[in-house]
């Protein structure tokens, strides 16, 4: 059977967002899976990586990747956190103390916050909420998971945590070198991904379309078809599954919903009702299997996942929305 790593190194790093996606879309390639043969390559074994990636989304790569994957990651933070109104050596001199207070242990951000002086974290008013901060914690959090110096670990080893811990590097995982030349290396590994498409690209690496073609044009080509194209037969992906992420211009990225998809086509979408326990879908067209692969789906997440999220606290108004547009 094909490795998880090997999976995400042909189709492509995955968001996670403390939401259940990469369950569903691990699964879609690899059908035999459950979820602990998940949540042990990534929270166990360290086969594949949650890690802050590009446009500072946490993401599962490969361990070959990391590098890439945190220099990406440093620059989209360093990017947004220069218009916050932080001074750099109190945001380091909070880092090391961090760093101190988690030790050889963990800690979550609530006990990191209960356990560290109140004066080594200041209060970042109106301005820093409107970017999401209210204070330099989860700031200092940050910069120190794209520096590579400590690693963000979903409670109970899972992928779809409502609180994660935070634990130094482990010594076991190597981070490797940064790359010279940032732009290229995400160009190579998003070639060998999807089509060399500058919009796409561009919005990958959250860099400009000069840049992105730039990088693009130094690159040979993808090394092999395979990869490009979506598992055979019908399957469920979720929101933000590569095959469509990674193509923006495509009907399947434009979707806000799961889709279904049958070699490769867009034919549906779906959601998943976690009152009902059940998914609640449409297809554009008539597709046979479809009904199968729902059922399928659906015992999935009603016995392994419990619920399916696009996020951690995917859940209320917006996801009831979503529910009622498919059931229309």
């Amino acid at each position: 059977m094909k490795s998880i790593a090997g999976v995400v190194r042909a189709i492509g790093w995955m968001h996670s967002a403390g939401g259940t996606g990469p369950y569903l879309s691990l699964r879609a390639r690899l059908p035999r899976l459950n979820r602990q043969h998940i949540d042990y390559p990534v929270y166990r074994d360290f086969e594949v990586v949650e890690v802050l990636a590009v446009r500072e989304s946490m993401m599962l790569v490969p361990r070959e990747d990391i590098g890439v994957a945190l220099a990406a990651g440093r620059r989209s933070t360093i990017a947004r956190f220069s218009k916050l109104p932080i001074d750099a050596e109190d945001l380091d001199v909070l880092a090391e103390r961090i760093v101190k207070t988690i030790g050889d242990g963990a800690r979550t951000a609530d006990q990191l916050r209960a356990d560290i002086p109140a004066k080594f974290i200041v209060d970042l008013g109106e301005e820093g909420k409107k970017a999401g901060f209210g204070s330099t914690l989860p700031v200092a959090l940050r910069l120190l998971q794209s520096q590579g110096r400590i690693i963000r670990i979903g409670e109970d080893l899972r992928l779809d945590a409502k609180r994660y811990l935070y634990r130094k590097w482990p010594a076991s995982i190597a981070i490797g070198e940064e790359p010279r030349d940032l732009d290229a290396a995400l160009a190579e590994r998003f070639v060998n991904w999807t089509e060399a498409n500058v919009d796409d690209f561009a919005f990958f690496a959250g860099i400009g379309k000069t840049a992105a073609k730039k990088a693009l044009s130094a690159v040979s080509g993808p090394a092999e078809a395979g990869p490009h194209t979506a598992p055979k037969g019908v399957h469920l992906l979720p929101f933000r599954d590569p095959y469509f992420e990674l193509r923006r211009n495509s009907d399947g990225a434009k979707q806000h919903h799961n889709t279904i998809v049958c070699d490769g086509e867009l034919c549906g979408v779906w959601e998943y009702d976690a009152q009902k326990q059940s998914i609640v879908w449409k297809t554009f067209r008539k597709v046979r299997g479809v009904e199968a692969a729902v059922e399928d789906t659906e015992q999935f997440i009603r016995d392994e996942l419990g619920d399916h999220r696009f996020y951690a606290f995917d859940q209320g108004k917006t996801r009831a929305q979503r529910l009622a547009l498919v059931a229309r």
